[in-house]
């Protein structure tokens, strides 16, 4: 009688923790909705922006951007000036006397606007660094997002099979009294030991998988140890679906880095039309002047200074003409791989918010067949205050709720990786 009693009480107190505490887990769960995307949006941007600080590929993009920065310096500067000098060992006599010494000094000077055109090139050739910049910060965050909701996956999964494994002991302890009783046979705690085997195995395969996540979701972090990660209880898909065109990826930094190669060709053909036209150059000569002895006027042993201008003219201007049609295909290239760089964005954007209504609509399926089974669960249940409890049936049911669980969970991380994905399109 006692431990018919004990039963009763077990089952009675299931009841209520179902039956009264419905309310009560509702409005934990509202609670815990806010608080953990919150939370876990904030635990996420940390998450990110340690990513980007210690990331080496982000460091090395920057590196480029700011030598890139540097290069407009450099574009905007003239060419060497030349300076030379040299000394007559067979001295050529003058009127004013022998030339002794000459010094030489030359500056070229590019055709009007060829600087200008060189400082424009490398300026659009920074543009296209901070643009293949903004594209790796955006892919680094996506491989955050991406694994730490599949942490959140992993471990949800494992919530689960913990609530499951707890379960199953109830249902252990009480087959015991009831075989004690008469009411069951030594065949469903066997059936009910099994089961429990079985989700203890699932639990440290699932361990070796959350290991792995976290081990990359730390190496995404660059962090030199392995340090504990924080991933929310609770995550779930809002009601209102947003909705994202097609032509939110207009202004994606994978095709506006393509514009800005486009246009540091149409700024290479302006430097190399500059260049083909003559460059002008600006000298002066010094000749140092022995005063002649046997001689006495005005200008005797006067120094000359002798200003120079020269003209250098392309007359083979083959390179340039080479250089000109390599553009040309060059920017047919880029026009290409743009198109091609449109098509597979559109196709990502497509597959993502199809893959996150398939997630939604899962999500509500797995909604209704938990809500589903676990009255299946309490019609079994309400039957042992007058029959002998079916363990065979209770097993089936749990297998089903740990089923439907699992997919719920699967479908929430679906949503938010798809979701992930869209933000990169953004």
């Amino acid at each position: 009688m006692y431990s018919d009693m004990k039963i009763k009480m077990i089952w009675f107190e299931k009841f209520v923790n179902q039956e009264f505490g419905s309310i009560r887990r509702n409005i934990f769960i509202l609670f815990s909705l806010f608080s953990s995307l919150f939370l876990s949006g904030q635990t996420l941007q940390e998450y990110i922006k340690e990513a980007k600080e210690n990331n080496p590929e982000l460091k090395a993009y920057q590196n480029g951007l700011d030598a890139s920065i540097e290069k407009v310096n450099e574009a905007g500067s003239l060419p060497n000036t030349k300076i030379g000098t040299g000394y007559f060992i067979s001295e050529p006599e003058t009127r004013t006397g022998a030339q002794k010494a000459k010094f030489t000094a030359q500056q070229n000077i590019p055709w009007f606007g060829t600087i200008k055109a060189r400082k424009e090139t490398a300026s659009t050739e920074s543009d296209v660094h901070k643009n293949e910049l903004e594209i790796a910060k955006r892919k680094i965050t996506l491989q955050v997002e991406q694994t730490y909701y599949k942490l959140y996956e992993l471990k949800a999964s494992q919530n689960v099979l913990d609530e499951q494994d707890i379960l199953l002991d109830t249902y252990i302890e009480i087959a015991l009294k009831e075989v004690e009783n008469n009411r069951a046979s030594t065949v469903d705690v066997l059936k009910l030991n099994i089961a429990k085997n079985n989700l203890e195995n699932q639990k440290e395969i699932l361990k070796g998988e959350i290991l792995t996540a976290e081990t990359a979701l730390n190496q995404l972090l660059h962090r030199d140890g392995f340090d504990p990660l924080a991933v929310p209880d609770n995550l779930f898909i809002p009601e209102e679906e947003p909705t994202m065109m097609l032509d939110d990826i207009t202004y994606h930094p994978e095709l506006i880095t393509y514009d800005h190669l486009n246009d540091l060709l149409d700024k290479k053909e302006n430097v190399n039309a500059k260049e083909a036209l003559p460059s002008i150059g600006l000298g002066l000569d010094y000749v140092i002047v022995q005063e002649r002895p046997d001689v006495s006027f005005s200008d005797n042993g006067k120094d000359i200074i002798m200003p120079m201008v020269s003209l250098s003219v392309p007359l083979f201007s083959k390179k340039h003409k080479s250089r000109s049609k390599q553009y040309e295909l060059q920017k047919e290239e880029v026009f290409q791989k743009r198109e091609a760089s449109q098509n597979n964005l559109e196709n990502l954007m497509e597959k993502a918010i199809n893959n996150r209504i398939t997630a939604r609509i899962n999500y509500d399926t797995q909604q209704k067949n938990i809500e589903q089974a676990k009255q299946a669960e309490k019609i079994l249940l309400s039957q042992y205050q007058t029959a002998q409890l079916n363990f065979e049936e209770i097993l089936d049911i749990q297998q089903m709720v740990l089923a439907f669980e699992n997919k719920k969970i699967q479908a929430i991380a679906m949503y938010f990786m798809q979701t992930a994905i869209l933000n990169y399109l953004r």
